[in-house]
């Protein structure tokens, strides 16, 4: 007669249930660890040293130094016919002085904030125009003379406090404002237009504008030595007295007010320069890779694959090629480096730029 099987106690089935989930989590970790190993211990591909990129100019030493170069930028740009520009002015308003009634001067304040928008659009502006075909392009001057604290760096710290954006050039100047006949004022266009536009609420008894300070910060390209942005900003204080007409004269007892207003006003001119650059000196990539070579093509916003040609010249054409897009196809391996050589024809004028591809079969760090 057979002998009846004893049922696992509960307790060694909890056990040896502990045990194999163990012993599993063992064995994943063992495999990690191993294939971690191997990865620090395969051959990486590691790039030659290259020097800094030589810079085209070297940061002003003064602010006459700066103020000249900047002058200089812009009288270029002003000539170009392959860059773009767009300009426009911002206007902020403070917190104003009045003489009106107590419980009117928050409104009044709040609807002098919410129209600097509307303001800022009586002022010229102009987007993604060629600067040669331009007549009425802001003017710009910055008298050495009038430069009193003069600031210049290369790049930019980031949040981790560290120098990104080398190929960079920030100029700022503090400046002795220039004064500002306010005849003059009332005679511009944006005087016009903004009288106009109040005219059913008020109308300008007396008006004086006092200037007081202005700063100027540019950025500058220090490889092509192009300016491509510039902002002035200026700080005004406005007296005004005023009579309110309509349903405005109600904010007064006797028809008339006098403001004091703290106005500024940041203008804007932004540069966009046709060209080809490559944005690394080197690549490494492995036989097999597709991958988009890294550069900026720029050409006007509305020009179309038509109306430009795009080459390329590789000095290894059977290892890699690249598309007319710029969209490299890894063939073959080799121990020489290549040499790819990016050429854009765009209205008239060449572009041309260069970097050095390494095709190897070791891994290739993702920084390189």
């Amino acid at each position: 007669m057979a002998k009846e099987k004893k049922p696992m106690k509960k307790g060694l089935k909890v056990f040896l249930g502990i045990l194999i989930a163990t012993l599993v989590v063992a064995l994943c970790m063992g495999a990690v660890w191993l294939y971690l190993i191997h990865e620090k211990n395969k051959p990486v591909f590691v790039p030659p040293e290259i020097d800094p990129i030589p810079s085209a100019t070297e940061l002003p030493a003064d602010g006459a130094e700066g103020a000249a170069y900047l002058e200089r930028l812009y009288a270029a740009m002003l000539e170009a016919d392959d860059v773009e520009g767009a300009w426009k002015t911002d206007v902020h308003i403070g917190a104003m002085t009045t003489s009106l009634k107590e419980a009117d001067k928050a409104v009044v304040q709040y609807i002098a904030e919410q129209s600097c928008g509307s303001i800022s659009a009586l002022y010229p502006a102009a987007s993604e125009v060629v600067m040669a075909n331009i007549e009425d392009a802001p003017a710009f001057a910055l008298p050495a003379e009038s430069v009193t604290d003069y600031k210049a760096s290369q790049g930019v710290l980031n949040e981790e406090e560290e120098e990104d954006d080398t190929a960079s050039y920030y100029l700022d100047f503090t400046c002795t404002p220039t004064e500002i006949d306010p005849a003059d004022v009332q005679a511009g266009e944006v005087y016009q237009k903004l009288t106009d536009m109040l005219k059913t609420e008020l109308t300008v008894e007396s008006f004086d504008l006092k200037a007081n300070s202005e700063t100027v910060h540019a950025h500058t390209d220090r490889i092509s030595d192009d300016l491509l942005e510039l902002k002035i900003t200026k700080d005004y204080t406005i007296k005004a007295k005023v009579r309110l007409v309509g349903d405005s004269a109600a904010l007064s007892d006797d028809g008339f007010a006098e403001a004091e207003i703290p106005y500024q006003t940041v203008q804007t001119i932004k540069f966009s320069h046709y060209g080809l650059r490559f944005l690394e000196q080197q690549m490494a990539v492995r036989e097999s890779d597709l991958k988009a070579l890294p550069m900026n093509v720029t050409v006007h916003s509305t020009a179309t694959k038509e109306d430009y040609k795009l080459t390329f010249d590789i000095s290894d054409p059977d290892a890699l090629t690249v598309d007319d897009t710029g969209v490299m196809s890894v063939h073959a391996a080799r121990e020489e480096a290549i040499t790819i050589t990016a050429t854009l024809e765009y209205d008239g004028h060449v572009y041309s730029d260069t970097i050095t591809v390494y095709v190897t079969e070791l891994e290739v760090k993702k920084d390189v």
